[in-house]
């Protein structure tokens, strides 16, 4: 059993993979996330690949495509108050249903380890919505740690 990551533009093949994000994001913040739609979200990964900084990838587990992760490189300059520095981020990252626990995102987490060590950037940032109880243990479990919280109050 052999999994590949291979660099994607295929926008249609990175919105049909989309459907389990966009339903998980869809069921926690319905106020926020719109239903999934193929069209829209095929415009979406069109401009997100626009941005010279950004990448997709898709993984493959024997040959059979398992899932995806869409990387933006982040610059932030300096100022008064912190220093310039440079993350990878993980914009979006999946694994089909069927394929989880087969070491799918382990291997997606660690492809944009790699990258990142490549491009000399020392930093990888991901968010995932506190509610995605399954997103927060795996990401810990591949060694993310918490540094930010974000708090919202709906009124």
């Amino acid at each position: 059993m052999t999994i590949k990551i291979i660099k994607t533009s295929d926008t249609e093949l990175l919105a049909t993979l989309n459907h389990d994000v966009q339903k998980i994001h869809h069921n926690i913040e319905p106020e926020l996330f719109k239903p999934y739609s193929q069209e829209n979200m095929k415009k979406l990964f069109d401009d997100a690949l626009e941005n010279e900084k950004a990448s997709a990838y898709v993984a493959y587990f024997d040959d059979v495509v398992a899932g995806y992760m869409l990387l933006n490189i982040k610059y932030s300059e300096a100022n008064y108050f912190k220093e310039s520095y440079s993350a990878l981020l993980i914009d979006q990252i999946c694994v089909e249903s069927n394929f989880k626990g087969k070491g799918i995102g382990k291997s997606l987490v660690d492809f944009a380890k790699t990258y990142a060590k490549e491009l000399d950037i020392s930093r990888i940032e991901m968010n995932y919505w506190t509610k995605n109880n399954n997103s927060g243990e795996f990401f810990r479990s591949q060694g993310f740690e918490n540094y930010n919280e974000r708090l919202v109050i709906k009124i």
